[in-house]
């Protein structure tokens, strides 16, 4: 049994994947890319075809009209994610980056069996910092009517749902749901969404379920289902467990706490994600950093490493090194540096790309450092999402984190961080083939 004491450990994805399919809402069609991101960076929603990212939290929530709807930045919008979210949560991942070129999430077969698939087949990893949960450590209640919210102290997320239809065997349905290795994938994603039959032709009306059909959706009529038979006798509690689930996501922090809801929906369940916020989400966000196997190299080490030389070697120490798994290291920034001479007379700045040449080097220590490795070379081979935010100037002391996104034989992918005095100012994603070093004597 995990003791509670032990450390939680941030997690991402292997490696992307992707895939596409039709919104149940607008009836469109739908590319997702499902990359993985170090750290500290949370789960990130993009709509790729307008260029804007969409902040994952219930201050997000522009709808929850028949689902959960966030707006962002030009306007942009993603409907129906709540699935996906509860995906995310059911497998313990962090930090994560969604990109969408279309405004609504394919629905799949209406519950998360697909997308539980997808996450277990490029795999889940641990990261290197730990988890900083949101922990409820008072009783927190919200009554809308009939609709009744509890959240409770708990040193796990445990969800206690009740709903009532007044159809044949749903007037009372009561699950109680622990999140726990694997209970997701078992206990609530094969659970379909659900509408009633008498309301088909008012949500079309709505504009709504434009693509949907009795293949994404069960359909309830007052003789039971239509499109049968349940995957459970109480498929539609296991559902709406799901949807609570996916909406507390929003948080973008693990919760720890006892939810009870009675009669609720997307709605009631982002009125109590924002009191839990609003209460509880100020606690300390600082990420506390475990590395495993610290080492430091002082630049005499670093040279036995790498091939680089003045006045191209741009780092000056490494503080941690994990082999093919995180890096950290230092470049002190002075006035003497060449570049600066033309970059530019009277107003000298650190070029953009010997910042992200210096985050190569740093980067290529944890592939060079491997027994398999040594003596080898990195080639630059692609930057992906790079971002220069503030710039960089002599008496600056750059401090590089970068992680590994993946290494496979010949070719690894780090995502990297440009700190100075505590705020980023560059960050990339690259590329890096490994390759052997020409000899030169032989040019072999």
């Amino acid at each position: 049994m995990k003791s509670k004491s032990a450390i939680t450990l941030q997690k991402t994805i292997r490696k992307s994947f992707g895939f596409e399919g039709m919104g149940l809402h607008t009836g469109k069609i739908c590319k997702v890319k499902v990359s993985p991101l170090p750290e500290g960076s949370g789960i990130r929603f993009f709509r790729e075809d307008l260029n804007s990212e969409i902040v994952v939290s219930p201050e997000s929530v522009s709808s929850t009209a028949r689902g959960t709807t966030l707006s962002g930045e030009n306007d942009a919008t993603i409907h129906t994610i709540e699935h996906f979210l509860a995906t995310v949560s059911g497998f313990g991942v962090n930090n994560l980056k969604v990109e969408m070129n279309a405004e609504e999430m394919p629905i799949m077969d209406g519950s998360a069996v697909q997308f539980c698939e997808m996450f277990r087949e490029v795999g889940v990893i641990e990261q290197f910092a730990s988890c900083l949960p949101i922990k409820v450590t008072e009783i927190l209640e919200l009554q809308f009517g009939d609709v009744y919210l509890k959240a409770e102290p708990s040193d796990q997320l445990v969800l206690d749902v009740t709903t009532s239809f007044p159809y044949p065997d749903l007037e009372n349905q009561k699950r109680i749901f622990k999140l726990e290795s694997k209970s997701f994938e078992l206990e609530l994603a094969p659970a379909r969404t659900f509408c009633f039959e008498e309301e088909i032709e008012l949500l079309r009306k709505q504009g709504l379920i434009k693509g949907g059909d009795l293949g994404c959706a069960m359909v309830i009529g007052k003789k039971g289902i239509v499109n049968g038979p349940f995957r459970f006798e109480d498929e539609v509690v296991r559902h709406k467990t799901m949807d609570l689930l996916g909406d507390l996501t929003l948080l973008n922090r693990p919760l720890l706490a006892k939810i009870t809801v009675r009669k609720a929906g997307h709605r009631y369940h982002v009125e109590l994600a924002k009191a839990i916020l609003k209460k509880f989400g100020n606690q300390d966000p600082q990420i506390k950093k475990y590395s495993r196997g610290k080492n430091m190299l002082d630049i005499v080490q670093i040279q036995k490493m790498l091939p680089h030389r003045y006045p191209f070697l741009l780092i000056d120490r490494i503080l941690e090194l994990e082999p093919n798994k995180r890096v950290v290291g230092i470049k002190n920034v002075t006035v003497n540096e060449p570049f600066f001479q033309g970059h530019f007379p009277g107003h000298p700045i650190m070029p953009g790309v010997l910042v992200i040449e210096a985050m190569a080097q740093v980067g290529g220590l944890t592939f060079l450092c491997n027994e398999n490795n040594s003596g080898k070379i990195l080639y630059l081979a692609g930057v992906d999402n790079a971002r220069f935010r503030k710039p960089i100037i002599p008496g600056d002391q750059i401090r590089f984190e970068v992680d590994v996104i993946f290494v496979r034989s010949k070719i690894g992918k780090i995502s990297g961080k440009a700190i100075v005095d505590g705020q980023v100012a560059v960050e990339a994603e690259l590329t890096c083939a490994i390759v052997d070093r020409v000899s030169e004597t032989t040019g072999e």
